[in-house]
């Protein structure tokens, strides 16, 4: 008892200390030096508790508290939310309350309606449907690595409706992996492949674009088409040529390029007893943005000239699945109780993407309301070489954080801090966040944690590092070109 009271007594000194040497940093360095290092540090300190793997939200909230309340301490002037109770401190919590409910409002609840509804696919075997009618052509090409290739934009044009890199990875590898067996190809070549099925994160079901949209206030499908489609539309041409390349030659190199295909393994029945047309339904929250979107606003009749959010159009989808799946069974029973498995999700994805959105907010109200953002963009040449660089630093950061944490979450946690950066240094916002959200999925395909390579090599049997040493040379390129394009279309 008395370690436990004398160990307590010393993290409490030492948070006395730490705004001690604060205050007497700020009264002999001046305000920016004071502002600078309380920035830093907290950023340093979230950042090593995040890499020792303690509860990233917790770290995150914590770090963002702390700045608010040295704000409040230090700089007592600042207003901490709109609408003042009257005491410094409690503003501090009412303006985390707005954070927080405005998140959820808004972003938060877009990402759980997309995560429900594709669960929802998923349970109706509607997303296992739509691959067993995709990869029906594939079984014509004869040419195993050509096939390896047109898999892998396959996968890249499925991952608009199943946007879990893991959700697909599993129904890629009960459904395509015997049919890339079955023509020759070895394990080790499609584990790659489908390893890399969602190496880039886009479209308008994707946490990331979702984010962008919100942040920029850009309409999040004009966002896919007009700022997406064009990089990525090049990128999956040539991944998939890169993975014809490296695959053929890792396969030579290692000796595997005559192994027989198993007659033994059997793909899952899971679409088995669902009809064709299900295939469609993962698909209609897509023709409904498309058709009620801006791009083709002018070329439909003025009583089609309508406008639908994000949301909305992902209901009605659900309700014109729900509807179809409960005539077709006839068991509204057995219909409702596949609705459970939305509601389930949509609390996951609270759980695990949303509450990491709704922490790193008032992280970046912190470092906002301190003045760190006014600081360091006194120190940032407008110069197009000088936001170039910034762009090129910010994505290396995202990347590799991706790669040590093994998830793309990395880029919601920053998103909006880096669009304030971007916009103080007079760099166009989409120029800055497209690249920052593309660097963390490539990023998540190159670390041996991310959940969606485990779950490859555990099924396939080969190492997690055996998969990445197959992907590194074609991803490394895809990198290299996707900065190159969002620098020079965006």
């Amino acid at each position: 008892m008395q370690k436990v009271i004398g160990k307590q007594a010393r993290i409490v000194l030492f948070i006395i200390l730490g705004f001690i040497a604060l205050g007497a940093l700020k009264l002999a360095f001046g305000t920016q030096a004071f502002v600078l290092t309380a920035s830093f540090l907290v950023i340093v300190l979230v950042s090593m508790g995040i890499a020792k793997k303690y509860y990233a939200q917790a770290v995150i909230l914590t770090g963002g508290i702390s700045l608010l309340i040295i704000t409040a301490l230090f700089f007592p002037d600042v207003d901490m939310t709109k609408a003042s109770s009257g005491s410094t401190f409690l503003d501090i919590f009412i303006e985390i309350k707005s954070v927080f409910s405005d998140s959820i409002a808004r972003l938060g609840l877009i990402i759980m309606v997309i995560a429900g509804f594709s669960r929802y696919m998923n349970d109706i075997g509607a997303s296992a449907k739509l691959v067993e009618l995709c990869i029906k052509p594939l079984k014509r090409i004869n040419a195993k690595y050509i096939l390896l290739g047109v898999c892998y934009i396959l996968m890249q044009v499925l991952a608009l409706f199943i946007s879990s890199p893991s959700g697909l990875a599993l129904l890629m590898l009960t459904t395509l992996f015997p049919v890339l067996r079955s023509i020759g190809c070895s394990r080790a070549a499609v584990a790659s492949v489908i390893a890399s099925g969602i190496c880039i994160d886009y479209g308008p079901s994707a946490t990331g674009s979702v984010l962008i949209s919100e942040i920029t206030g850009y309409d999040l499908f004009s966002f896919f088409v007009d700022k997406q489609i064009p990089i990525v539309a090049i990128l999956f041409i040539v991944i998939g040529i890169s993975h014809m390349i490296m695959q053929a030659y890792w396969d030579k190199k290692e000796g595997v390029n005559d192994e027989q295909p198993e007659e033994n393994e059997k793909t899952a029945e899971i679409a088995s007893h669902i009809p064709g047309y299900y295939a469609l339904l993962p698909v209609v929250p897509m023709i409904i943005l498309f058709t009620f979107s801006s791009l083709i606003e002018e070329h439909l009749p003025s009583f089609l000239q309508l406008k639908i959010d994000v949301v909305s159009a992902i209901i009605l989808s659900f309700f014109i699945a729900f509807l179809i799946d409960s005539i077709r069974s006839l068991d509204l029973k057995k219909s409702t109780e596949k609705v459970m498995g939305l509601f389930d999700q949509m609390g996951q994805s609270f759980i695990t993407v949303v509450s990491i959105l709704l922490c790193a907010q008032v992280l970046v109200a912190g470092i906002i309301k301190i003045g760190f953002i006014d600081i360091l963009f006194s120190f940032i040449p407008n110069e197009d070489h000088y936001a170039t660089m910034m762009i090129i630093l910010f994505s290396l950061l995202i990347f590799f954080g991706s790669v040590i944490m093994g998830t793309a979450t990395v880029f919601n946690a920053f998103a909006p801090l880096s669009a304030e950066v971007a916009q103080g240094a007079g760099i166009s916002v989409f120029k800055m966040l497209v690249p920052l959200h593309f660097s963390a999925s490539l990023g998540r395909s190159f670390s041996p944690i991310s959940g969606v390579i485990i779950a490859v090599s555990g099924f396939i049997g080969v190492t997690p590092f055996e998969i990445i040493k197959r992907n590194c040379v074609q991803l490394t390129i895809a990198y290299i070109l996707m900065m190159t394009l969002s620098i020079s279309i965006l």
